[in-house]
């Protein structure tokens, strides 16, 4: 309201250095101060009729209708205890157990009180992850809130996409239709990319193939050796990946072919001379040759535990060792990745390499790592494994923690393990031994959350 806002402008500044404007006043305002020539009466006058305006002076309202009534949602509410233990998440702001809590609730037949809907999406509105559990658990309720609020609008049922999505939508309703027509018509959905794939950005190519590696299959070879040509390194890289993950392709055996004549073993000696160019570093050309070609290419100089273990001369060691890594996290051969792992288990690419490994190797080879890597060293480690852990895994980490004396990074590694590891582990002897007088605030809090997560799985059974 114009008025109101010239009147309060008015009085901020005085009307020594401002007057108030009659004209900006309401009619019968200008009446009442017609007859007055003090500005500063005039504001007075005009702030006395205006603030009673504001607070009673209202017209009813006419032809108002109520709300529509949210759909009914016959599951039943989660039980007090669950309830109760939301309302202390939710107080003590704990997004990840908030995030496992939601798994539980969606993963079974109950659903959450109303009156906790609007502190729930005020959390998901900030951690997205939160989003898809939350509209599952919040139903027809939190639907119809979610259309109400714009910041809660992932809570609303998404709408459907139009006919036209692919071509005129936007990147998040395009990427939702790629998906959804990948899993669907795997056919059609090529079809879609290859006919729009050459007046794409590169950023979004770059995006598309992210949303393809869900789904390649040796049918895209062709499709991704164009992709090799692209412009846009981001694109390369991209197919380059993928290509990787397919067996048998003509680009992985072209990159073998390359490699041959570079590479050669005398005794415990590899030599690995760099691949010739006109430009650009030959490193980078061997970390592309050695991580496109098939790791079978290595058999002819022997076994993987004993090439990762040469001697290599003619280019730098640990550029051939990280880009056998990258062959191996593509190609997910486990040989390789346990061989890798052996010979340098305190190395950056150990924390991916341990996700190749089936859940038995897995914890055996944490197992051995525990044996080789001092504590400092392990502890780093266990921020960086990949998730979600194994059964074996979680038991085998929390054997570990529980022999450990206080220290820093230990510390920060129980916390990770109390939140990572996985339901079949919460009755672990450290969540059910009484602790000691003298026990760490580390192992207190360890012993604490493992009990905490138990009890929500528990209450919610």
């Amino acid at each position: 309201m114009k008025a109101w806002e010239d009147l309060v402008g008015t009085a901020l500044l005085g009307t020594r250095r401002r007057t108030l404007d009659p004209a900006a006043q309401p009619p019968a305002v200008q009446e009442l101060l017609a007859d007055r020539r003090d500005p500063a009466e005039q504001l007075l006058a005009a702030a006395a009729v205006l603030s009673t305006y504001r607070r009673a002076g209202r017209q009813p309202l006419r032809d108002v209708r109520p709300l529509p009534v949210a759909a009914e949602d016959e599951r039943p509410f989660v039980p007090p205890l669950a309830r109760e233990r939301l309302g202390r998440l939710l107080a003590a702001s704990h997004p990840d157990l908030l995030l496992e809590w939601l798994g539980i609730v969606a993963g079974t037949g109950y659903r959450v009180p109303p009156e906790t809907l609007p502190l729930l999406a005020e959390a998901a509105r900030t951690k997205a992850a939160l989003r898809s559990p939350l509209a599952a658990v919040a139903g027809p309720t939190g639907a119809w809130l979610g259309q109400r609020n714009p910041d809660w609008a992932f809570l609303a049922a998404p709408a459907e996409e139009p006919a036209g999505v692919w071509q005129y939508g936007s990147l998040a309703q395009r990427r939702r239709w790629l998906a959804a027509k990948l899993a669907e018509d795997p056919d059609a959905a090529r079809e879609a990319l290859t006919a729009s794939w050459k007046s794409e950005p590169a950023d979004v190519r770059a995006d598309f193939l992210g949303v393809l590696a869900g789904h390649v299959r040796a049918a895209d070879e062709a499709f991704l050796e164009a992709a090799l040509t692209d412009r846009a390194a981001a694109v390369r890289e991209q197919a380059a990946e993928l290509l990787g993950r397919l067996p048998g392709t003509r680009y992985g055996r072209g990159m073998a072919e390359r490699l041959k004549p570079l590479v050669h073993r005398r005794n415990r000696v590899l030599t690995v001379a760099l691949p010739p160019g006109e430009r650009g570093d030959g490193t980078v050309r061997l970390r592309t040759l050695v991580a496109a070609a098939p790791l079978s290419f290595w058999t002819e100089f022997g076994p993987p535990a004993e090439v990762v273990r040469m001697t290599v001369e003619g280019c730098p060691a640990a550029v051939l060792r990280d880009s056998w890594a990258t062959a191996a996290l593509r190609q997910r051969d486990e040989t390789w990745a346990q061989a890798l792992i052996g010979a340098d288990p305190g190395g950056r690419t150990t924390p991916p390499l341990l996700g190749v490994l089936s859940p038995a190797s897995q914890a055996a080879t944490i197992g051995h790592l525990i044996s080789r890597l001092p504590v400092e060293s392990f502890a780093r480690l266990v921020h960086e494994l990949p998730r979600p852990w194994t059964k074996e895994l979680g038991t085998a980490l929390l054997d570990w923690i529980a022999r450990q004396d206080d220290h820093r990074l230990v510390s920060h590694a129980a916390v990770v393990i109390a939140r990572a590891v996985p339901a079949e582990c919460l009755r672990h002897p450290l969540a059910t031994t009484r602790l000691t007088m003298d026990a760490g605030p580390w192992r207190r809090a360890l012993t604490e959350t493992l009990n905490f997560r138990r009890e929500m799985y528990e209450e919610l059974a």
